[in-house]
């Protein structure tokens, strides 16, 4: 069966004509004479398609084709008319008609017609199923106040065409956000990610915009570069800040313009494309050293996205664990793992100054290499314990330094070092107690 069809029509034996030719191309069809009785059935079925007169003397199709709507927003609505009325036809579409179609017909247009509007609406869904599946899987997980901040960003900019410049740590997760970011939009193109430190100037510059057979030696082809590729969706920029010098103003005209010259051509190509670009620098210092256009800078960052480090939200890490447990072991197709509460303190307690991929990184180590199948503080490598231990005692040595310097340029007054030391006494108080420092009274 190639479908459900409803057709409605006053005409008696032009329902019958459509049923029979319908019918004959595998639909399998319900017919009406009579509108109400039409938008019923509509209500209590599913369709794929209805076919329907404009003129009617109990209900336009117009009407009808307004209550379809109601009922199911992306319902395909064919209108069928003897007049040949081009205001119908404008009012029909901007309605929400699939198509429109004027009697007389051939029954082979008619199927046509239905065929097509039939393909777009089950593209549509691909795409919107598609798309759904895409935010799941980059799907932000935590509950930091300024995760649930950037989240609520998100969705206000998706639907722009604004440059958005996203910051934050290596590993912190600026693609995953970049494709949120797409995915969110209603761009109908693909998201195209380039890395800009991993090329050479003259290989980015290619990449980027493509090249005509003959523009250097190799080049036996013509080539279409990223910017076209993103042409419709978004291009993402990762690692922006090592972009060369000398390609910036290339790449800036291509932004604000939107339109490019491939290498050793003289056409200009125009596209629409989302710029969305991402550093784990500051920008803005090398503007101030000349390593960057300042110009750039600003085209690019028209919306800043700050993704804050994993150590600044250690509230999220417990989420994290539980999220990557789940997919690791589902693409591995393996057990989960159960962590134990000691196990859990100690990933707590490291300061992942690698973010989020040394986390889930460390997870699939433990995942694959444990043969048990709870996870405890014993089997988390001394690389992810010591770190945080040695820092904190690093730390701890310089306070206790400092605080005997001070006690002994105040000769141990304890109010004055305090003082030289630019916190509260009882601070100082506090800090003595705790680092076991003793001195001479």
């Amino acid at each position: 069966m190639n479908g459900k069809i409803l057709v409605i029509d006053d005409e008696v034996s032009i329902l019958e004509v459509v049923k029979l030719g319908l019918e004959e191309y595998g639909f399998k069809v319900d017919v009406f004479s009579d509108p109400i009785e039409a938008l019923n059935r509509f209500s209590e079925s599913n369709y794929d398609a209805v076919l329907s007169d404009i003129n009617m003397p109990e209900m336009s199709g117009l009407e009808v084709l307004r209550r379809c709507k109601k009922i199911n927003s992306e319902a395909v609505i064919i209108l069928i008319t003897a007049y040949s009325s081009i205001d119908s036809a404008i009012e029909a579409i901007r309605g929400g008609a699939s198509d429109y179609i004027r009697k007389p017909f051939r029954m082979e247009e008619l199927i046509l017609r239905l065929n097509e509007a039939l393909d777009k609406i089950k593209i549509k869904k691909s795409l919107k199923n598609l798309r759904e599946q895409k935010l799941e899987e980059f799907r932000i997980i935590g509950i930091n106040e300024k995760m649930n901040q950037m989240r609520e960003k998100i969705k206000k900019v998706a639907a722009t065409t604004s440059p958005i410049l996203i910051f934050g740590e290596s590993g912190t997760g600026k693609e995953l956000v970049a494709n949120l970011i797409h995915y969110n939009s209603d761009r109908p193109g693909k998201f195209v990610p380039i890395n800009c430190s991993a090329f050479p100037s003259e290989l980015l510059e290619s990449e980027l915009f493509g090249y005509m057979k003959g523009a250097f030696t190799g080049a036996d082809r013509d080539k279409k570069g990223l910017f076209v590729a993103a042409d419709k969706g978004t291009l993402f920029l990762d690692e922006i800040s090592t972009l060369p010098m000398e390609l910036q103003p290339k790449l800036l005209r291509a932004i604000q313009e939107m339109s490019f010259t491939p290498l050793g051509s003289t056409k200009e190509v125009e596209v629409d494309v989302r710029i969305i670009s991402a550093t784990n620098e500051n920008i803005e210092n090398l503007v101030a050293e000349g390593k960057f256009r300042e110009d750039l800078y600003y085209r690019l960052n028209v919306i800043p996205v700050e993704i804050p480090p994993l150590r600044e939200r250690k509230e999220d890490i417990l989420p994290l664990i539980k999220h990557f447990n789940k997919k690791i072991s589902e693409r591995l197709n393996v057990k989960e793992k159960t962590f134990t509460d000691e196990a859990y303190e100690k990933l707590m307690n490291y300061k992942w100054t690698g973010n989020v991929r040394e986390l889930e990184n460390l997870l699939e180590r433990l995942i694959v290499l444990e043969d048990s199948d709870v996870i405890g503080a014993s089997a988390i490598p001394e690389e992810f314990t010591s770190k945080s231990k040695v820092d904190r005692l690093n730390l701890e040595e310089i306070e206790r330094k400092t605080i005997k310097k001070a006690l002994e340029i105040s000769k141990n007054d304890k109010s004055r070092a305090a003082d030289i030391l630019g916190i509260h006494p009882s601070t100082l108080y506090r800090k003595i107690k705790k680092l076991n420092i003793r001195f001479s009274s």
